[in-house]
């Protein structure tokens, strides 16, 4: 009887050791997930959270943005999902909002999109699975107007969710996705091989400049 409660203690040590260098990997492992981009952002600046996924904060250009990796675990028949979140900061008062999100669940926690009331008419060329709302007819005559754009930044299949507001643009985009073992036997969320390379996050701030620039073309030639 002793000798069996031993070897159980000494069990129970040995998983919860063996539990605790897992995890110590896995959160050391997503640390380094943005190190290669910070030579992207002027004043770059790296923070850590206790789940121990980084932000990336620093200036593109004159506009402030903020990189952020978001872990997915709210769904039923995907894998996890390791979402990268871009908010650039651009005050444009009284400029229509409108969201657009790609194969929406009802689960996007990170949308802005679900925050709107009003559906709007997608613009041709955009992925069929699409939804896209905003504050009403403003917001239409401006997203047909930045349909060219978009539909340049929706060919990128990774792409999730678009969206312009007053206060700036937002970017969500795949960074990668959980490792099937873990998930399946574990339930646990492990993204291998999701570190961000500094081409793709180059990518996304063309789309930033891009959209930014359509943006002021249309209130400018709407201004003339």
């Amino acid at each position: 009887m002793y000798l069996s409660l031993t070897f159980a203690v000494i069990a129970l040590v040995t998983i919860s050791i063996v539990a605790m260098r897992e995890h110590a990997k896995v959160l050391a492992s997503r640390r380094i997930l943005l190190d290669r981009c910070t030579g992207l952002l002027s004043e770059a600046v790296i923070i850590h959270g206790g789940d121990g996924f980084p932000s990336l904060e620093g200036y593109h250009g004159d506009c402030f943005v903020r990189v952020e990796l978001l872990p997915d675990t709210m769904t039923i028949r995907r894998l996890p999902q390791l979402w990268l979140k871009m908010t650039r900061i651009e005050n444009r008062p009284g400029l229509p909002e409108f969201s657009m999100l790609t194969r929406p669940t009802g689960n996007e926690f990170y949308s802005l999109t679900h925050n709107h009331t009003r559906v709007l008419e997608p613009p041709s060329g955009v992925p069929q699975e699409i939804l896209v709302k905003g504050g009403g007819p403003a917001s239409q005559q401006l997203l047909n107007s930045l349909a060219p754009v978009m539909r340049r930044i929706f060919a990128e299949p990774r792409m999730k969710e678009v969206a312009v507001t007053g206060k700036g643009l937002r970017l969500v985009w795949q960074a990668g996705e959980g490792d099937r073992g873990q998930h399946l036997i574990l339930r646990q969320s492990r993204f291998d091989n999701a570190a961000v390379a500094p081409e793709a996050l180059a990518a996304r701030l063309k789309d930033f400049d891009d959209l930014s620039t359509a943006i002021d073309n249309t209130r400018n030639a709407r201004a003339a």
